[in-house]
């Protein structure tokens, strides 16, 4: 039986001196698709409620090389279907995110190689755009004579794409745990800009002995990118890294933050007051710890928190929640952080507190690279469960916290009628909520804080025709925050999203 680590926690609301619930396991589900390798990097919600989820699988281990796996749910975790890609040797999907088309865009990485390996592969990004069925529209590929990936991928406001990772590193793939043993080398931060058909427009790179991991759209329309750095090449002690650009990638400020430890940057979010950074921290000698950073909007350092025990810990994704943060990741590994672990989920307040956490232990090795929280408050985590050689893909969904909304909504049947998520989200002051209708009818939309006040209705019991709508919400008196905003049809039928709000 694996050693839990002990957290000492303070959290204080507004009741009384209580401790948060954690959520319940509503359900588990380990796919084994093709019974080789099946392994999830990356988890979205989508427009009907389900997951969309992309990694890698190895179609028979004995005649096949791994190959970039896209998986569809409900939102039950059922399979709707899945697909696979393949260029002949090694394919990778790292990020995914739905399209305004309903659609898919993939980022990852490809390799050109043989095995046995007479030369070491070379790697290069490689971008997937799908239907809403997986299928195929278009396949790009970015790099240049050495090893390049693209880690994160999002859809940006002019329809187009923005991506971040490592240009000419020395491994053909990225890194999930650094320490002393790392030596500095000639790879750089990479950003790059395209248009919707994945035609570059701008491509960026930023600092030598850097790695990018993660990048966001930000509410003035810059980006936001994290990975670590090795900020002098005569050490091996790494710190992590955070860049603001402007709209066209150009460097309004960079800020490595570190200490005496190896450290690094695996994902960032924005969030009311600055951004949010998960990741890890290991002193020469001793295991990893998990490392969240809080910083201003100017990137200094607001707050920084570890949290571990005595074995290793890691977190590889951090996502705005209702309360606060939610961090997936491993814990109780042996001196690596991915072998012989468990799968960890938690979520802190505002100040870095811990409101609660669970551990998954499912297998020999088990590992929750992506979590969100899905618009009905419910958090949902993706990885891999492995009994030792191999492994299968895992997807889970815990329970919400009660909220003064109530969730437990009467559904009409998707096609009814669907309520996109608003763009941009997050957003300052304005916003554009979609929906759509099969046919004519009256209906209301409104908008509600988490206390389950309704704080403005956009418009209510209206007629509308059948087809896609679009309403502008001005949301410039409202405070930072979470909030949701709830279409009502006159059946009494209801869909809720959650946005947010960033001042």
């Amino acid at each position: 039986m694996k050693n839990f680590k002990i957290f000492i926690i303070a959290f204080f609301i507004a009741v009384g001196n209580l401790f948060a619930q954690t959520p319940d396991l509503l359900w588990s589900k380990i796919y084994d698709i093709t019974e080789d390798i099946d392994e999830g990097k990356s988890v979205r919600q989508t427009l009907d409620g389900g997951y969309i989820i992309t990694g890698s699988c190895v179609p028979d281990g004995m005649v096949s090389y791994i190959d970039v796996l896209l998986l569809k749910t409900d939102a039950s975790g059922n399979i709707v279907w899945t697909k696979t890609f393949d260029r002949n040797f090694f394919e990778e999907g790292l990020s995914v995110e739905q399209t305004a088309d309903g659609g898919f865009i993939i980022g990852g990485r490809c390799t050109s190689g043989s095995y046995p390996f007479i030369e070491p592969p070379i790697s290069d990004a490689w971008v997937i755009k799908t239907d809403i069925n997986g299928d195929t529209l278009w396949i790009k590929t970015y790099g240049g004579t050495g090893n390049d990936y693209c880690t994160s991928i999002q859809p940006t406001s002019d329809s187009g794409y923005i991506m971040t990772g490592t240009m000419n590193a020395e491994y053909c793939y990225p890194k999930y745990e650094i320490n002393e043993e790392y030596k500095p080398d000639s790879a750089t931060v990479w950003l790059i800009k395209t248009d919707a058909n994945g035609n570059t427009r701008w491509t960026k790179t930023c600092l030598e002995r850097s790695y990018g991991n993660c990048v966001e759209q930000t509410v003035d329309g810059g980006y936001i990118i994290v990975g670590w750095i090795f900020p002098d090449e005569q050490e091996h002690q790494s710190d992590v890294l955070l860049i603001k650009t402007d709209s066209s990638g150009d460097t309004l400020w960079t800020k490595i933050i570190g200490g005496n430890e190896c450290e690094a940057g695996f994902c960032v979010r924005q969030t009311a007051e600055g951004y949010v950074i998960a990741g890890q921290t290991k002193a020469p000698g001793k295991p990893y710890n998990a490392l969240v950073i809080k910083t201003d909007l100017s990137g200094e350092v607001v707050w920084r928190k570890t949290f571990g025990g005595e074995l290793s810990d890691v977190v590889f994704s951090v996502e705005v929640s209702a309360e606060g943060y939610f961090f997936t990741g491993a814990t109780n590994g042996t001196w690596w952080v991915t072998a012989m672990a468990d799968m960890w989920m938690f979520e802190t307040d505002i100040a870095g507190n811990l409101r609660w956490e669970r551990i998954e232990d499912i297998r020999f090795g088990d590992i929750a690279y992506s979590g969100i929280q899905s618009d009905v408050g419910e958090y949902v985590v993706n990885g891999m469960t492995s009994g030792g050689f191999g492994g299968d893909l895992w997807l889970a969904k815990l329970g919400s916290e009660p909220t003064g909304i109530n969730l437990n909504e009467k559904q009409a049947p998707f096609f009814d009628y669907i309520l996109y998520q608003n763009s941009p989200n997050p957003f300052n002051a304005e916003t554009t909520i979609f929906f759509e209708l099969a046919q004519s009818k009256q209906i209301s939309l409104k908008v509600y804080d988490l206390l389950g006040n309704a704080v403005q209705a956009v418009f209510e019991n209206v007629h509308f025709q059948a087809g896609l709508h679009s309403v502008h919400l001005d949301a410039s008196q409202f405070a930072s925050g979470v909030y949701f905003f709830r279409l009502e049809a006159d059946e009494g039928y209801t869909q809720t999203k959650k946005m947010c709000v960033l001042k």
